[in-house]
């Protein structure tokens, strides 16, 4: 039997002013690349994940990359790494969410790391966590969604963490939340958008 691929990351420098940052998806294989000087290289070693990964989400943090992604090698739960310079570490327990994790997006926010999913757990509702510097914990309740979601996607402004997704509630369309600093709220209407939205994306 082949072994499954792994996630990989690699770097290509573009000049010296200007450095860009991918993240890509081969099948299961994971590749995080640099862009610099015309050659895209590892950053870290390639297929630094424990096992295949999948829904990979990137995010920066003042030069520091992160990646979050569904970990086959514990149970489909979601695992943060980030770089240190010379390797990929977990940040907190690898697999820390409660079920399978899909659909997952990243964000850190004056470096504390967000991720937000749909939870396996929690009846494939949403479930936003952060790193709270020694473990993973809820940012409000787990699974807080009206119904089942996809297309996830996270942002954070002056601390307030904002979700969009496709409502399998409200017949796929967009719904926008955000957490009060107590629970989950509506932005406007649940399922505003005039159909079905897929691949949601919030800034």
């Amino acid at each position: 039997m082949k072994d499954k691929p792994k996630a990989k990351v690699r770097k290509f420098l573009f000049k010296p002013a200007s450095v860009l940052l991918l993240l890509f998806s081969l099948l299961v294989t994971q590749i995080f690349s640099v862009y610099a000087a015309g050659v895209w290289e590892n950053v870290g070693t390639a297929g630094f994940s424990a096992g295949s990964a999948s829904f990979t989400s990137l995010a920066v943090y003042n030069g520091t990359p992160y990646v979050a992604y569904r970990d086959d090698d514990n149970f489909h739960k979601a695992t943060v790494m980030k770089f240190n310079g010379s390797t990929w570490e977990n940040v907190g327990t690898a697999g820390f969410s409660a079920g399978g994790a899909e659909y997952i997006s990243l964000a850190v926010y004056n470096g504390t790391p967000y991720v937000a999913y749909r939870d396996i757990a929690n009846s494939y509702k949403a479930t936003v966590m952060k790193f709270n510097g020694s473990t993973w914990e809820n940012v409000g309740t787990a699974g807080f969604s009206a119904g089942e979601v996809e297309y996830i996607s996270l942002a954070i402004y002056n601390g307030t963490p904002y979700v969009a997704y496709q409502d399998d509630a409200n017949s796929e369309k967009a719904t926008v939340m955000k957490f009060d600093g107590t629970n989950w709220v509506n932005i406007g209407t649940a399922g505003f958008s005039a159909g079905g939205a897929s691949y949601t994306s919030l800034a």
